[in-house]
C-alpha cells in the first residue's frame, strides 16, 4: 500500500464536524485503555464515517493527536473491514514531501475549506491514476 495523501484537521475545526472529532477521541481512548476489541470496532467506524463525509473510497488511517488535531493518512487501497494504524505502514513510508529538514515527518494541517477541497481533489486524481495503471 502506498500513501496517496496525508493531512490533518486542527482542533479549531471541531465545530465543522463534532461527530468526527468525538468518534476519533473515543477511538483513541479505547487504545489508551488497552481496550483493543472496542478500539478495532470504533476505528473501523471512524474510517467509514470519514470516507462518507470526505466522499473518498480509500483505505485510511486516522489518528487523534494529543493536541486535539486529527491526522488522516489516505492509502491507495480500498477498505477491507480491518482496523489499521500508522504502525501498519510506518511514517517512513510517507512521501518525501512530508519530510522536514530535520528528517522527521510531519502531516500538514488544513486551515481552510479551499485547502481541504484541493487535498480531496488530489486524492480523487490519484485514485483515477491508480485505476488507469491497474487496467494496463
Amino acid at each position: 500500500m502506498k500513501v496517496t495523501a496525508a493531512f490533518a484537521l486542527p482542533h479549531d475545526h471541531y465545530d465543522w464536524n463534532q461527530g468526527l472529532y468525538q468518534l476519533a477521541m473515543v477511538t483513541r481512548n479505547c487504545l489508551v485503555d488497552n481496550d483493543h476489541e472496542n478500539f478495532r470496532k470504533y476505528n473501523v467506524m471512524l474510517c467509514n464515517y470519514a470516507r462518507e463525509i470526505f466522499e473518498i473510497p480509500n483505505l485510511m488511517i486516522i489518528e487523534w493527536k494529543p493536541s486535539n488535531d486529527i491526522a488522516f493518512i489516505v492509502l491507495d487501497g480500498t477498505p477491507d473491514g480491518c482496523c489499521h494504524t500508522a504502525y501498519d505502514i510506518g511514517y517512513r513510508h510517507l512521501p518525501e514531501e512530508y519530510e522536514g529538514e530535520d528528517g522527521r515527518y510531519t502531516i500538514p494541517l488544513i486551515h481552510s475549506q479551499e485547502e481541504l477541497d484541493d487535498t480531496l481533489a488530489h486524492i480523487h486524481s490519484m485514485n483515477i491514476l491508480h485505476k488507469l495503471e491497474d487496467e494496463k
